[in-house]
């Protein structure tokens, strides 16, 4: 009886140690991780239509800040649009839901996707087109979903381990 006690005592810690992490958990260190500006470095559409112009991929930042709010800018011509995000990092694959506000008033837009958050590296794979489904797999169809990684932009990593230091 005692053996058995013992060995109890002994798995259970072990238990709580390869527990699952809880959903709410995922969700606050990827919304936490996520924040910040992000370079686009490289699109993949799989060599279907659209894309940024030559030269202009390089400009394009997404800015992802508290509360779910979201920018891009440097897009064709430099505009910019905003919107709200949505992320599900409990999902099997990671999801991403971007809902562009357009400036004047327009019906906003919903792009389903996924995400895939290492680090300074983060890849987007997002669906458009008129069909707008949620990808399946971080990998482009040729037709209407792109898979776009950027990079975190040094600044806001800096200021970031500065906040953390006042906060010390």
């Amino acid at each position: 009886m005692r053996l058995l006690s013992l060995l109890a005592a002994l798995a259970f810690p072990a238990l709580l140690v390869a527990a699952p992490v809880p959903k709410d958990e995922k969700k606050a260190k990827d919304d936490d991780a996520i924040q910040g500006t992000w370079k686009a470095d490289k699109f993949d559409n799989g060599g279907g239509p659209g894309g940024p112009p030559p030269g202009e991929l390089e400009k394009v930042r997404f800015v992802f800040e508290k509360e779910g709010k979201f920018k891009i800018a440097g897009g064709p011509g430099g505009e910019s649009i905003g919107g709200t995000f949505k992320i599900d990092p409990a999902a099997k694959v990671k999801t991403i839901d971007l809902i562009l506000t357009p400036p004047g008033g327009e019906k906003p837009e919903t792009m389903l996707g996924l995400y895939e958050l290492d680090g300074d590296t983060l890849k987007l794979c997002i669906s458009n087109g008129p069909n707008k489904v949620r990808p399946e797999e971080l990998k482009t169809d040729g037709k209407s979903i792109a898979v776009i990684t950027f990079t975190r932009v040094k600044e806001d990593k800096k200021e970031e381990k500065k906040d953390e230091k006042k906060d010390k």
